[in-house]
């Protein structure tokens, strides 16, 4: 059996999960000064942002390092499409979970509006590109498999 061991999937999702974060809010931070808003989480509660952001980077790192670990090693552009669609899924529902709390309709419409809008921010399009170049630098480990006399065998055999 092959799998991806903790810490080659803990890092791979840091990478893909803060770096596109980065870009989205220095992007976001570029749109503010463009158009003479202020900078910084706006809003009653500015804390909240920080909070909500948080928790983003915490799940999406959990979940991406869950399945690279998980699922067995998969070919580039199936890692790509798979972490892609769990990186968008949690984009969505983490930014939109604090504001659509009334029922799933509203929940799936901020959630699609989230992830819209991380395509405007770049934040999507570089966690694909990042998943991408990080996915060839994942490793990949050959599980032994023991017999019931304590032998050690392949697990091709």
């Amino acid at each position: 059996m092959i799998f991806t061991p903790w810490r080659s999937a803990l890092t791979y999702a840091a990478w893909v999960t803060v770096v596109s974060w980065l870009t989205g809010t220095v992007v976001l931070a570029g749109y503010s000064l463009a158009f003479g808003d202020r900078l910084g989480p706006t809003g009653p509660e500015p804390l909240t942002w920080c909070r909500d952001q948080a928790v983003f980077l915490v799940i999406c790192t959990a979940v991406l390092t869950l399945a690279r670990r998980l699922l067995s090693p998969l070919p580039r552009w199936r890692t790509v499409l798979v972490d892609g669609v769990l990186y968008m899924l949690v984009l969505g529902i983490a930014n939109a979970a604090p504001y659509g709390g009334v029922n799933p309709g509203e929940l799936l419409d901020a959630a699609a509006l989230y992830s819209f809008f991380g395509l405007f921010t770049l934040q999507l399009p570089t966690a694909w590109c990042l998943s991408a170049a990080c996915s060839g630098k994942l490793d990949a480990v050959l599980k032994k498999r023991y017999t019931l006399d304590g032998n050690e065998r392949s697990a091709a055999g």
